[in-house]
């Protein structure tokens, strides 16, 4: 027992210790510490707050002969009466505490990032040295096969590994994953910071991370080229380029890496076929070794040419990226016969769909393309899909997308709904029209409104239209995503009955904008105004939940 204690405890067993809940003064709880007077202020007494950094885990109830030889010092006898009388005539109450314990902190995985010529730094060597359990690639396994720590291979798909290394870190041992360059950058790092930080683990205490210099630092380099210009996007081992897109419509300098499947060539052939002619390309191979090779070219000479794979890619500008925009040339568009979706329509109707900048659009039945190059526009961080039937619509598209620079602009040859399956669910979708009209293209309809959508439900004519109408909206807002948005433009009046009958018979409910528009000609010397076909625009809401 320490007397000069401000609390008298005394150990009964190791890391047990017991107190009266009498302590010495002026009464029973007198010199209870601070924050139990505020608790016994706002409520009742909390026994477990008696010792602050130690858990309540006993309570005796003691007779007196048991309180006469209890562990409290003679000058606590007065607290110990004290104690009896504030606990009742059955005598005093021991309280049993022990410490308050945590589980040991696990040891952090590190991640040592190898340099192009794989030399170590002295903290990665040392760390090295001392590993229990190894994430190695492929390629490094044989390098690393006599070491004697744990060997895991870090192959695809990498579940099974990382359960693996999870699994020796939680018993204790001191794990190490070798990488490539900068582990964060789209490597192994990062993989692992977001896999502990959705289990609720902060990442920097789980890794440790020993960056090496990467292959796109050492490219940038040889080019001159700051680091901190550079946007970095990896198609190693992925199928989805849509962020490359997005990288080539900044107009800032990218920095790509490839593999066998997604090489140089690709990705010439990808960024020329939708316009994006603003940029000259660098392939640089073999960094740091005998054989290393940096090759300038223009992208329609790499599009010839072939590569292994592997490369490390740099586009740098040399123009303005040019991109879509609002208010297009309609002088300028290919479109078939002249037909596309006027300007005063087009406004109206991406009014109506609200798109955010990440938002995922159909346009169906595109036509000349033109309502999905000006919803591009609007969503530079989402995607947007053309989705017609016609090969000659199909060429239009793709030469109005080639003219204007929209790499983020996928077209998609289908007669709607085939061929939506594959494509990401929607936030909006834009449908052109003809859902309830016969075959052909009414003469009095705005250009291309009509036959924009009569190819994605049929050429069919009076009851049997409806049913394709219905197959086609089916499909739709089946895909569109909760809260999103559909609009539809009718030209014809049957079109407008068919859609709201579908949309009452479905509970939809729905809005409806007239858009009537007359554009100047000239006229004898002087202007006319030349009217549109009034379209109607109906727009839905799916339902959230």
């Amino acid at each position: 027992m320490n007397d000069g204690l401000k609390y008298p405890e005394q150990a009964l067993l190791p890391g047990l210790h017991a107190a009266p809940r009498g302590l010495a003064g002026d009464g029973p709880e007198a010199d209870l510490p601070p924050e139990t007077d505020a608790a016994r202020a706002s409520g009742p007494y909390d026994d477990q707050h008696l010792l602050p950094g130690f858990t309540l885990v006993a309570l005796l109830d003691m007779d007196e002969t048991d309180a006469a030889s209890s562990p409290v010092p003679d000058e606590g006898s007065k607290a110990g009466e004290a104690g009896r009388a504030a606990d009742g005539p059955t005598g005093a109450r021991m309280h049993v505490f022990a410490p308050e314990r945590t589980a040991p902190a696990l040891p952090p995985i590190t991640v040592i990032g190898l340099g192009l010529d794989g030399a170590l730094r002295p903290a990665a060597a040392q760390a090295l040295r001392r590993a229990e359990a190894l994430g190695l690639p492929r390629r490094l396994l044989k390098r690393f096969q006599s070491h004697r720590a744990r060997i895991i291979p870090l192959v695809a798909p990498l579940e099974s590994a990382l359960r693996a290394l999870e699994d020796q870190r939680r018993q204790g041992r001191r794990c190490v994953v070798l990488a490539d360059g900068d582990p964060l950058l789209y490597g192994i790092g990062a993989t692992l910071a977001r896999r502990f930080q959705e289990a609720g683990e902060a990442p920097d205490k789980a890794l440790r991370i020993l960056s090496g210099l990467s292959a796109l630092q050492t490219a940038c380099a040889r080019l001159a080229l700051p680091r901190h210009d550079v946007e970095a996007v990896s198609l190693h081992g992925r199928t989805d380029w849509t962020p490359l897109a997005h990288a080539a419509l900044s107009g800032r300098p990218v920095g790509i890496y490839t593999d066998a499947d997604n090489t140089p060539d690709r990705i010439a052939r990808f960024l020329s076929e939708r316009g994006v002619d603003w940029y000259h390309m660098a392939v640089a191979a073999h960094l740091e070794t005998r054989r290393e090779s940096i090759r300038r070219l223009e992208l329609h000479e790499a599009a010839g040419l072939e590569f292994s794979g592997g490369e490390t890619v740099l586009l740098v500008p040399h123009a303005p990226a040019r991109g879509p925009r609002l208010g297009l040339d309609e002088s300028a568009l290919v479109a078939e016969a002249g037909l596309y979706t006027k300007a005063p329509v087009r406004a109206a109707a991406l009014s109506l769909l609200g798109l955010a900048p990440d938002a995922v659009v159909w346009d169906i039945g595109a036509g000349s393309g033109s309502v999905a190059l000006e919803a591009a526009a609007l969503v530079p961080r989402g995607r947007v899909f053309a989705v017609e039937q016609h090969p000659d619509r199909i060429l239009c598209i793709q030469e109005n997308r080639r003219r204007l620079g929209v790499p983020h602009l996928d077209i998609i040859q289908a007669a709607a709904p085939l061929g939506l399956d594959e494509l990401p669910a929607p936030d909006a979708v834009f449908v052109g029209g003809g859902l309830g009209g016969g075959p052909g293209r009414p003469e009095e309809a705005e250009p291309g409104a009509d036959s924009r959508a009569l190819q994605a439900v049929g050429p069919a004519t009076g009851r049997a239209a409806a049913p394709r109408a219905a197959l086609l909206l089916n499909v739709l807002l089946d895909r569109l995503k909760p809260g999103g948005v559909l609009v539809a433009s009718c030209a014809l009046l049957s079109s407008l009955r068919t859609l709201t009958l579908y949309l009452d018979a479905h509970g939809l409910p729905y809005d409806l904008t007239q858009v009537q528009a007359a554009i100047s000609s000239p006229l004898a010397g002087s202007l006319t105004l030349k009217a549109h076909n009034p379209i109607m625009l109906v727009r839905t809401r799916k339902p959230l939940g």
